[in-house]
């Protein structure tokens, strides 16, 4: 199969740097996960949205603390999910005080044509994501949002809804990866956000992840959600 990333580019792909195209052009079956470790210079968010981020981190989704050279790492693994297509489980550490651990499962989403990820262990919110390819960078963005109740989506109204941006690049220089990540609001500011550096090592999978991981199965929004 065609890695997620790389369908979701298409013919961009060609232009992403080299490692950028080792790191996330994983495929299930391959028995591979990609591990980054690394520092966050610094963990950002608005005072006013640390009751929701606090919220967010008991589902493992998102980070209330802030902080200066914060070690981190990533841990990305592909799977197939219940449809058959090809699907990514991310899981982040940050070593705040307490630690925290940030997850979310992206996988292919026929009916809108596009990626959706699903945040948390539970997957109770979701939102539509365009990748693309910029100056060899992977860039990301979050579009629609949703809240699954009782396994409908609600979509969520512009006031509680996000602008989420990341751009990954490879540094030659410095010979590592930075990342760039920000969830805005207009009227909370920044709500979530990080600045990093780290290193990447394609390792032999630590764990099963090519059956049924625990979001693989959930139904996502549809056409007209």
């Amino acid at each position: 199969m065609t890695g997620l990333f790389e369908r979701e580019i298409g013919d961009d792909w060609r232009t992403l740097h080299p490692r950028i195209r080792d790191r996330y052009g994983l495929e299930s079956g391959t028995g591979r996960e990609a591990v980054g470790t690394g520092r966050m210079y610094e963990l950002d968010r608005s005072p006013l949205a640390v009751p929701a981020l606090w919220l967010g981190s008991l589902d493992d989704f998102l980070v209330p603390e802030r902080g200066t050279d914060v070690p981190f790492t990533i841990v990305t693994s592909p799977f197939v999910d219940a449809a058959g297509n090809e699907a990514l489980v991310l899981r982040r550490r940050f070593e705040t005080s307490p630690p925290r651990t940030f997850v979310d499962t992206l996988r292919w989403n026929p009916d809108r044509g596009c990626l959706t990820d699903l945040f948390g262990r539970s997957g109770h919110l979701a939102a539509d994501v365009r990748i693309g390819a910029d100056d060899g960078a992977l860039a990301l963005s979050i579009g629609t949002q949703w809240l699954r109740v009782n396994g409908r989506y609600v979509e969520l109204p512009s006031p509680l809804s996000v602008d989420g941006t990341l751009r990954d690049w490879y540094d030659d220089d410095a010979g590592r990866f930075r990342v760039s990540a920000a969830i805005t609001n207009p009227l909370l500011g920044t709500v979530f956000g990080y600045d990093g550096v780290f290193e990447n090592d394609l390792r032999p999978a630590t764990r099963a992840v090519t059956g049924r991981p625990p979001l693989g199965g959930i139904e996502l929004p549809g056409e007209n959600a």
